[in-house]
């Protein structure tokens, strides 16, 4: 696991790169998270967060990088069995 500048090493995102997406229902607060697989087989998590004032252009996205392995253990954890994007994710790898 690591942090990255996702924006420097990807340079581009395309529809193939991508594996799950979430958006939280329609709020004043509202958070995206996205799962990305690069062409090496390692993942990236894009979280993002806004308010209502705001919309997703406007946010500034945490990028993480996971082995699959990673993303195994923290698919699977207690405190994430009932999220829907790692839902997905568990049913992705």
């Amino acid at each position: 696991m690591r942090k990255m500048d996702w924006k420097k090493e990807w340079f581009e995102i395309k529809p193939h790169h991508i594996v799950v997406a979430c958006t939280s229902k329609p709020d004043y607060e509202m958070n995206r998270q996205i799962l990305l697989e690069n062409d090496h087989g390692t993942f990236v998590v894009l979280e993002g967060y806004h308010c209502s004032c705001y919309d997703f252009d406007d946010t500034e996205w945490e990028a993480i990088e996971y082995t699959n392995e990673e993303l195994k253990i923290l698919s699977n954890a207690e405190y994430n069995k009932n999220d829907k994007f790692w839902e997905q994710v568990r049913q992705h790898i």
